[in-house]
């Protein structure tokens, strides 16, 4: 089962007060960040802070590509970091949908298939052509820091878009109780008001390889939003998976094809 059908612990010990308790926590969930919080209620209601989460994956994965003055070793490194920083949470996601998208599997038969813990052709195949696709991606960004955290920008705000386009799953899950506590009242005005400060804090720094991840990140966001419409017909946590790495992926791949 993906590790996106897998809550974790409550934490315990001191609490930060309000949005900072909660961005820690929902950090903690979605990286490998030691930050102390694991309660996940708390990070399903932080959730519209999550584009700050895609920042400092961007600020981490760029400081890991510095180290080296190739862009060949730089992207390497970066797409190393990138596993390490997440974890890997959403490439599972990824390859969970993947492995439904390529048999062509609709409703209860594409849950059935994303539930399988053994990977099919489909998932290995798709996830190996999206690293490649993203270490290409890393080698054009090498020495621009904004076109980087744009891409994780744009793949963090992609899990909020499908989130909101999507309505949420008949059972008890992850992409539900994030939908519910994360996006109702004023939750998506919050989102949207970050994202847009974060965006053109990017995007003054490099507008054309700002703006075409970007760009590039929503495009992928509404691709996946209406592939799962037509496959599952709501957003479960495997749907927010593929958004995210396919959001990145296209973000850093449409920075260097439209601003190379």
């Amino acid at each position: 089962m993906s590790s996106y059908a897998r809550s974790r612990g409550r934490s315990r010990g001191a609490r930060p007060p309000g949005a900072a308790r909660r961005l820690a926590c929902l950090a903690s969930f979605l990286t490998r960040l030691p930050l102390g919080c694991h309660d996940i209620e708390e990070a399903a209601r932080g959730y519209p802070l999550v584009p700050l989460v895609g920042l400092v994956e961007g600020v981490l994965v760029y400081a890991a590509m510095l180290a080296s003055r190739l862009p060949g070793v730089a992207a390497a490194l970066g797409l190393a970091a990138h596993v390490l920083v997440t974890g890997a949470l959403h490439l599972d996601g990824f390859a969970d949908y993947s492995d439904a998208a390529g048999a062509g599997a609709r409703g209860d038969r594409a849950l059935e298939v994303m539930k399988d813990p053994r990977r099919g052709g489909f998932a290995l195949a798709y996830t190996a052509t999206l690293l490649l696709a993203k270490y290409a991606g890393f080698m054009a960004a090498w020495r621009r820091w904004p076109v980087v955290l744009a891409s994780y920008l744009a793949a963090a705000e992609a899990m909020y878009m499908v989130s909101l386009l999507l309505p949420a799953p008949g059972y008890e899950g992850l992409g539900s109780l994030f939908r519910r506590l994360g996006t109702g009242g004023g939750a998506a005005t919050v989102n949207m008001a970050v994202y847009a400060l974060a965006a053109l804090a990017l995007l003054l720094q490099d507008p054309l390889g700002a703006s075409a991840a970007l760009a590039g990140g929503v495009a992928a966001a509404l691709v996946a939003a209406r592939d799962a419409r037509g496959r599952l017909g709501y957003a479960s946590g495997d749907v927010l998976g593929f958004a995210y790495e396919l959001a990145h992926t296209s973000a850093l791949l449409a920075a260097a094809l439209l601003a190379g």
